[in-house]
């Protein structure tokens, strides 16, 4: 079979078994009466250029009808019921369905390789593996290079690279011979020094100059690090090396390295904030270590100086020393635990008021902004997180930290009004392209897409200043070797910008159904944000380290991390729970097509066709949440519209403590929390809902062809036999009848 009626063959099939939108080309209208047969298909193949094949759309006008078009089930039935066999059956199939089908089964199989299930991934691949040349060479092909990325280029970068290190270090040694440097040698020293890279003038920093014993320095390493503090530049680089020359000179007893480090420990903090940044636990370069040290020698050589006292007072306000963490007194635990939030807001706020320039004042700040959060000061606590990414604040290690409390208040926490306030504070700009996103993504997800169009073209995002984003990706300059492979801050730019334009034709077709305001229309809208690509009508993609963090929010199930107390926005006893519930539901793309779908049953004007449809989308909708979504969202979004609650947000939280804590030791094992109550009464509620919908159409929608396919599903959700044998007495000619019956005989 030739590789375009392949295609063809796969876009079809996938859509019958899984309901999902394919691009390829438009070969025919997706309301025509008739659907063209597999070998019909292949015909109109021949008449399209590739070009033509890859811009086709397959709407889910379409996609609805294929499902339930018998001449596309065969290949797809047979596959699906060799993956029940394999993943429930006692024996192993004998006659696999690559066997009697050949090539025409690739496209699925290759479907199957790229899932996450084990099962279906493993049949898809062995299916590929026997189906031998040229379909095992070609998916071989596109596994190497999908995974093989620059593999030959970034190892000779990385060969090259050691290389000239060698050599300026080799160069460096008739420097370091010196006893005795003139000015023109000491010169020539300092420029090769400065001419080299990072990684090298590392080295030559601690490997070289550093490995010196306190005391013994050697002439040229004093002449060195002497014009080094001398140099009154203000460039970065220059900077730092000076502060830690200074560090070194005053390390090996100099006098006048002494002086210099004196005035700067009380009078000129922010000179130190190199070196506290170099000496950061998220530091990785080879100075790390090195300067931790030198900073401990700090510490102890002048306890009285205003930086140090700064520290001292600080790890007295966490309980933790500054630079190792080592837990201070159980008397000074015991005062902190006694504070109360208002009086730890007051000595955070007092901390910063004496040492505002010391290079943990960052960090302060951070407290801070979680004492005005846990004082319900949250725009307060805002405007300080934005503050540390959008200006220079002590050393900068921990602007970090901040960024993700701005990602999830602008997500679930803050309303478009009080964004819309932040947005006019002069101190934000630098962040207005993040103000702007989150806004539009508001208006949209609340379904007022005009209004997300409006403000999204305001949106600028090559505005965002690159040190805002190096900030959060490079806490402590880390990972900058390996920007050349590898560059974050470029990579999230493309990624929002193009998800952006996207969103842009999403909203603009949605609004337009919106302004037809139809039963069919409001039906589109809802099955567009449950279908496929649903998700992008109301992501807000802002920068995350790991790509989890897009889709995970604060929850009380978690206690540490993600605890509600740190993250505000479920912290029962500062929101509302509906509020919380509210917010919650609106992230969600499946809670928003469900309100619409249930707003549209509660719609006398909906006419039967679009009633039925609803109805199982509904249902659809219930079971995506429960199989593809995580237990903590499907808790958070609980009940959605239409589903009556057993369980709340607010009585899972209540209980949380007795669950992980209590039954455990109870029940002498492992208590697996999420699947217990996943299993339990979420699931017992979206059951309860699903059973309604059968009911609904089994009584007004007899000959409906959507019964069987919500019965059969209802079994995997509730484990429950009665609804196979409801399946088979009702329907025995259904195509979900030979499962049916296989999944039965299983439990015999």
């Amino acid at each position: 079979m030739q590789r375009r009626h392949l295609y063809i063959l796969s876009v079809c099939a996938t859509v019958c078994l899984f309901g999902l939108e394919v691009k390829s080309a438009r070969i025919f209208n997706s309301h025509t009466d008739k659907i063209p047969s597999p070998a019909e298909m292949s015909q109109i193949a021949d008449s399209l250029s590739p070009e033509e094949i890859s811009q086709l759309e397959i709407d889910d006008v379409l996609r609805d009808r294929l499902r339930f078009d018998p001449q596309w089930q065969e290949i797809a039935q047979a596959i699906r019921q060799d993956i029940i066999q394999t993943k429930w059956g006692r024996d192993p199939v004998k006659n696999p369905a690559w066997k009697r089908y050949g090539a025409k089964a690739y496209p699925l199989l290759r479907y199957y390789a790229r899932f996450g299930d084990r099962t279906r991934r493993q049949y898809g691949i062995e299916g590929i593996l026997n189906l031998g040349n040229p379909y095992t060479t070609i998916w071989f092909y596109q596994q190497i290079k999908q995974k093989i990325t620059r593999v030959d280029s970034s190892y000779e970068e990385y060969r090259d690279k050691e290389k000239k290190e060698s050599i300026a270090l080799s160069e460096w040694e008739k420097f370091d011979q010196l006893q005795d440097p003139t000015e023109s040698q000491l010169n020539e020293a300092i420029s090769f020094y400065q001419k080299q890279s990072i990684h090298v003038r590392d080295r030559i920093l601690v490997e070289r100059l550093g490995k010196i014993k306190a005391g013994e320095i050697t002439p040229f390493g004093l002449a060195f690090f002497r014009a080094l503090a001398n140099d009154p530049s203000t460039d970065e680089e220059k900077a730092k090396d000076r502060i830690w020359a200074i560090a070194e000179l005053d390390r090996h007893g100099d006098e006048q390295g002494s002086e210099l480090l004196q005035d700067i420990l009380e009078n000129d903090l922010p000179q130190l904030y190199p070196l506290s940044l170099l000496a950061g636990y998220l530091n990785y370069s080879a100075r790390h270590w090195h300067a931790y040290y030198l900073m401990l020698g700090i510490v102890e050589k002048y306890p009285q100086s205003k930086f140090v006292r700064g520290c001292r007072e600080y790890g007295d306000l966490t309980g933790r020393s500054y630079f190792n963490g080592e837990p201070r007194n159980q008397t000074i635990l015991e005062r902190n635990a006694k504070m109360t939030d208002r009086e730890r807001l007051e000595a955070w706020q007092d901390w910063l008021n004496r040492y505002e320039d010391h290079s943990g004042a960052d960090d302060a700040s951070y407290f801070l902004a979680l004492s005005l959060q846990d004082n319900n000061d949250i725009m307060g606590a805002m405007r300080l997180w934005m503050k540390m990414m959008a200006q220079p604040m002590g050393d900068g290690d921990a602007s970090y930290l901040a960024f993700p409390h701005i990602r999830i208040l602008l997500n679930v926490g803050l309303s478009i009004e009080q964004m819309q306030i932040l947005l006019q504070d002069p101190d934000n700009q630098p962040l207005a392209p993040f103000l702007q996103y989150a806004i539009a993504i508001q208006y949209a997800r609340s379904q007022n897409y005009a209004k997300a169009l409006e403000t999204a073209e305001d949106i600028k995002l090559e505005t965002l200043p690159d040190r805002i984003l190096d900030a959060y990706f490079y806490p402590q300059e880390r990972g900058r070797m390996h920007t050349s492979l590898y560059d974050p801050v470029a990579r999230y730019k493309k990624e929002t910008k193009s998800l952006l334009s996207e969103q842009k034709l999403r909203w603009q077709k949605l609004l337009q159904w919106q302004i037809e305001n139809t039963p069919e229309s409001r039906y589109q809208i809802a099955s567009n944000w449950a279908g496929i690509g649903g998700w992008k009508n109301g992501r807000l993609n802002l920068p995350v380290l790991h790509d989890y963090q897009r889709y995970t929010l604060p929850n009380p199930s978690y206690q540490g991390y993600q605890g509600c107390r740190k993250w505000w926005v479920c912290d029962e006893s500062k929101r509302d729970y509906e509020e919380i519930r509210t917010k919650y539901q609106e992230h969600s793309e499946n809670a928003i097509a469900i309100s619409i779908y249930q707003e549209l049953l509660e719609d006398n004007r909906t006419s039967p066709a679009i009633r039925e449809k609803t109805l199982y989308m509904m249902a659809m909708t219930l079971f995506d949440q429960w199989e593809n979504h995580t237990f903590s969202e499907s808790q958070n979004i609980h009940p959605p519209a239409g589903v009556t609650a057993t369980v709340s947000f607010n009585q899972f939280k209540s209980s949380l403590k007795r669950i992980l804590y209590e039954l455990p030791a109870a029940i002498g094992k492992r208590y697996s929390f999420g699947e217990e109550l996943k299993g339990g009464n979420v699931v017992s509620d979206y059951q309860h809902r699903i059973d309604q919908i059968i009911t609904e159409l089994q009584t007004k929608f007899p000959q409906s062809r959507y019964t069987d396919d919500l019965l059969f599903s209802s079994f995997f959700l509730s484990h429950q036999l009665s609804y196979l044998q409801t399946l088979l007495e009702r329907y025995p000619n259904s195509d979900r009848a030979a499962e049916a019956k296989f999944l039965l005989g299983l439990k015999k």
